[in-house]
């Protein structure tokens, strides 16, 4: 599934009980940013930044996405980064598909006795 959010594009994908999630835009490359860079205010906010971008995207209101069991809020700051707030009892992983920072959500499995 792809949505337009301001000038981002997120696509988001479930497989093998993990929701994939891809930012790009048109403005420029989306970088995921690091956790030394980050002054997020929230453990479960992952931002994603524009890169050598001329122009910044508008800040725009918080908006809720569900895709199957997997709920996630998205909002676009003042510094023009969009921000992905996730539920708590998800775990984030981070890898590179396909040249773009991609975001694997999944939930907390119990550890087996």
């Amino acid at each position: 599934m792809q949505i337009k959010y301001g000038q981002f594009k997120i696509r988001a994908h479930e497989l093998d009980n993990k929701l994939s999630v891809q930012v790009t835009s048109e403005l420029g490359k989306v970088h995921l940013k690091d956790e030394e860079n980050h002054s997020g205010y929230f453990p479960n906010e992952m931002c994603f930044q524009l890169e050598n971008a001329f122009e910044k995207p508008e800040p725009k209101g918080l908006k809720r996405y569900s895709f199957g069991e997997y709920t996630f809020i998205l909002g676009i700051n003042y510094n023009g980064e969009l921000c992905l707030f996730h539920s708590v009892k998800l775990s984030v992983g981070k890898k590179i598909i396909d040249n773009i920072d991609t975001l694997t959500l999944s939930f907390l499995s119990e550890p087996k006795a």
